[in-house]
């Protein structure tokens, strides 16, 4: 019979205490499979968010933000400039504006509650109608003023379906905002309002503007809106170039810091510049400390592994230690006798690993799921910060999404068992029956069979 024969029958000798070994080694290699699926798919997501969602930038001219404020909008030499910045791979472009009672035949879908009429105090409506009182003076005076109208919003862009995506048409078609044609698309209750269809056309500014299709989301102030291709916008408005948000996107997240200081530079205090990074960072924050946790139970669970078989082989060589003498004795060699006692300890190894790949493979996804979660339930929650019902929401429509699809991005990640991830579990399965097996074979070899005799 070949040592390596006499190690693996070794390995079962006892079936209560191998039972016990290969149980823990089962647990520990499962573990360490779930922890390396999860901390691949984890850095995978990390990776992907800072390839999309975290390469986002936001430009406003400065003083302006969600319509309004006291800046200036951008103009067409601007915008030119942020094409033409290196790493910007694209870029949609937003104009915002209201539409009065003398600016269009259309009525709004709402009337204006007290939080409408406060942010709209300082404007007045039409001097023949009813006055009403209104707080807000400084000196805690009221002043009769004729009730602001409520407005409606209109938006020109270049990119509509950033802004109503087309699953949210419920009728008609998407429009082309690269083009200067005089068509819109507007919010369901507007054109409930105002009996209005695909194909219907209104006034605004003058001009006749045809409805190519009506959207519906959730959200009573947007479905009171209107969006219109931006040269379109741009002209009604004699805004020739005008622009009040750029909604950009950097190549790389690499390059997000050097693109942010070259526009800051370029576009000095004209315009605020912010980025996705910093948010991005925080939301990433909860999977990189998966990663990290995931890494740390690999070590765990090997080093966990690596010492089962060190104590199971140190507790079987001082069992047999008579035996190892007898072999030496009849002249059996140091290399002969380690490579039983190796082949035991590898036979018990890779009889836990077998069934700890299959146990690893079972729970990996769960476990991913789980610690995903968790992170999720002590993760911050990004604010959506609302303007006044006075100005167009349409750029914070811009950011909202954006935080949208990076929280989804975060969110959604899922257990990915590759073929390199289980050639590295198999990997560390073979160290840990070396690790496991190196000081009992030193101290097999240290056995004396003139010694062992004499005391047996």
């Amino acid at each position: 019979m070949n040592v390596i024969t006499r190690g693996m029958r070794g390995a079962l000798r006892s079936p209560v205490r191998s039972g016990a070994i290969i149980a823990m080694l089962a647990i520990s290699i499962g573990l360490i499979l779930a922890m390396l699926v999860a901390r691949a798919s984890v850095n995978a997501k990390i990776s992907e968010v800072k390839a999309t969602t975290a390469t986002a930038l936001t430009i406003n001219p400065a003083g302006i933000q969600g319509g309004m404020g006291g800046g200036d909008p951008l103009t067409a030499d601007q915008v030119k400039t942020i094409r033409n910045t290196a790493h910007i791979s694209s870029v949609s472009a937003i104009l915002t504006d209201q539409l009065g009672t003398t600016d269009t035949n259309l009525t709004p879908s709402f009337e204006l509650g007290s939080f409408g009429k406060r942010m709209m105090r300082f404007d007045s409506g039409s001097s023949t109608g009813p006055s009403t009182n209104i707080s807000g003076n400084a000196d805690g005076n009221t002043e009769a003023k004729t009730p602001p109208a409520p407005r409606t919003s209109v938006t020109g862009t270049t990119n509509p379906s950033s802004i109503t995506p087309s699953d949210k048409l419920t009728s008609g078609a998407m429009i082309d905002g690269n083009s200067s044609d005089k068509v819109a698309l507007i919010g369901k209750s507007l054109a409930d309002k105002n009996s209005l269809s695909v194909g219907s056309t209104f006034t605004a500014y003058g001009q006749t503007i045809t409805v190519k299709g009506i959207f519906s989301v959730d959200n009573a102030f947007e479905n009171n809106g209107i969006i219109v291709p931006l040269a379109t916008l741009q002209t009604l408005t004699a805004q020739p170039g005008a622009v009040t948000n750029i909604a950009a996107t950097v190549d790389s997240s690499d390059n997000v810091s050097s693109t942010v200081a070259s526009l800051k530079k370029s576009l000095g205090d004209k315009a605020d510049v912010t980025s996705q990074e910093e948010e991005a960072a925080s939301s990433l924050a909860p999977l990189e400390s998966i990663a990290g946790l995931a890494l740390a139970g690999v070590i765990g669970a090997s080093i966990a592994g690596a010492t089962i078989v060190l104590l199971a082989m140190i507790m079987v060589v001082r069992e047999r230690r008579r035996e190892i003498g007898v072999i030496k004795a009849i002249g059996g060699s140091n290399a002969k006798v380690i490579s039983q006692f190796m082949t035991e300890g590898m036979t018990l190894t890779v009889i836990g690993g077998i069934i700890g790949i299959v146990l690893g493979i079972a729970v990996s996804g769960p476990m991913t799921q789980s610690l995903v979660s968790s992170s999720k339930d002590g993760a911050p929650t990004n604010g959506q910060q609302g303007g006044p019902t006075s100005g167009s929401n349409k750029p914070a429509v811009f950011l909202r999404s954006a935080r949208t699809q990076l929280t989804t991005n975060v969110n959604n990640v899922t257990s990915t068992l590759t073929p390199q991830t289980v050639v590295i579990s198999i990997g560390i399965v073979a160290l840990i029956a070396i690790i496991g097996s190196a000081v009992p074979a030193w101290a097999i070899a240290r056995v004396r069979p003139a010694e062992v005799l004499r005391t047996e």
